[in-house]
């Protein structure tokens, strides 16, 4: 990864060329793609790139052949354009490939420094068939859409820090960009294919809640134990470096059975829960979409030995004896209090008969004492 980084820093670093373009000011509108304009570059992957009169870019890279291995593929445009008054950035994406398509975006600055999306921070993609808008970050650098996903990508340049440096999150300004560009990652025989098109940027004004979003973070267990007995229950929340609270309600992306989770996100695992995993989606504002799966694993409680191998599992209540049952006379609580009572009323007994003897026994030893000095005092004087 960083080998690709460093690779994409030197393909970067050939923009010197900028200087010969004039610096134009984006306006709203698609930004206008030529062939002129478009490049590539690979470390060892075919790329084969096209641009139709609608200024739409087809984009298609094959691994076929290559040794076991990732390989890079990017295509950029290098134009100098006024990137200042923007907050973010706005395309469609068509996935035509039979596998996940990864990507990251790539901006070149006019300093050679080149931007790209933190694995800390949000960008938004909307799919066409739901109109949902989720908010998902990187993962190890690239973004996977799903094959056949046909949607937009949002990037709010919030999200954006500079390569290799994570701290700058957040903190980027643009200005002057010199090239923009699609990168992608993938293994040995593997082959993409994509389109991308209405290259649009967007206004700060209009990117205001796009960029308050970068930050959101779905918080909680990854793996919850299912229970044997009772019930797991797991926390999960919402959590933003941004002073204002989004209003959030969560669910569960498809009802599973045996499990349930309430719209402040308190999760709850009961006994018959039997699914592998389960999807919480928390939704903020009404508007925006965080995901995130969260694998059930069976309790380690039902692993647990004794060192002669005897299970310490605790067992299910149809293997245990019953000793006595609901309906026996004992367990009523009335005989419970008589039986209370009865052992009370021998306790008192005992005490009583134990005072009664040791009060009989002072009375008899006091008659001994009297008899001895009654005798004593009969005995005639002696010399």
């Amino acid at each position: 990864m960083i080998k690709k980084w460093k690779q994409l820093t030197l393909v970067a670093s050939l923009a010197v060329l900028w200087n010969v373009y004039p610096i134009q000011a984006v306006q709203a509108e698609q930004l206008k793609v030529s062939e002129n304009t478009l490049h590539e570059w690979n470390d060892g992957a075919k790329v084969d790139t096209s641009v139709d009169n609608k200024g739409s870019i087809q984009i298609k890279t094959s691994t076929q052949g290559l040794k076991k291995g990732d390989y890079s593929a990017y295509v950029y445009e290098l134009k100098n354009r006024d990137w200042s008054a923007y907050g973010a950035l706005t395309f469609s994406i068509r996935n035509a490939s039979d596998r996940k398509l990864p990507l990251n975006i790539v901006l070149t600055r006019s300093d050679k420094s080149s931007l790209t999306v933190s694995d800390d921070r949000n960008i938004i993609v909307v799919e066409k068939s739901t109109g949902q808008a989720e908010l998902v970050h990187p993962v190890s650098g690239l973004i996977e859409l799903e094959p056949g996903f046909v949607g937009q990508i949002r990037i709010p340049f919030s999200s954006l820090m500079v390569q290799n440096k994570a701290s700058t999150a957040g903190q980027v300004n643009l200005g002057t960009v010199i090239g923009w560009g699609i990168i992608t990652t993938t293994p040995e025989n593997a082959k993409l294919s994509f389109r991308i098109g209405n290259i649009k940027p967007l206004s700060k004004k209009q990117a205001i809640a796009e960029n308050a979003l970068t930050t959101l973070q779905l918080t909680g267990d990854e793996r919850v134990g299912k229970p044997v007995t009772g019930e797991s229950v797991v926390q999960y929340r919402v959590q933003s470096s941004s002073e204002e609270t989004p209003d959030v309600k969560f669910q569960l992306d498809t009802p599973v059975q045996g499990i349930s989770i309430t719209p402040d996100g308190l999760l709850t695992l009961h006994t018959d829960a039997d699914a592998e995993r389960a999807t919480i989606r928390a939704l903020v504002n009404g508007k925006w979409n965080l995901t995130t799966t969260v694998l059930l694993d069976r309790s380690s409680a039902m692993n647990v030995q004794e060192k002669d191998g005897t299970p310490r599992s605790i067992p299910d209540p149809s293997e245990v004896t019953k000793v006595l049952s609901p309906a026996d006379p004992l367990m009523k609580t009335s005989v419970g209090w008589f039986i209370r009572l009865l052992l009370t009323a021998a306790g008192i007994h005992g005490l009583v008969l134990y005072w009664m003897w040791r009060r009989q026994r002072n009375t008899h030893g006091a008659i001994k004492r009297r008899s001895r000095e009654d005798r004593k005092a009969r005995r005639p004087f002696r010399m």
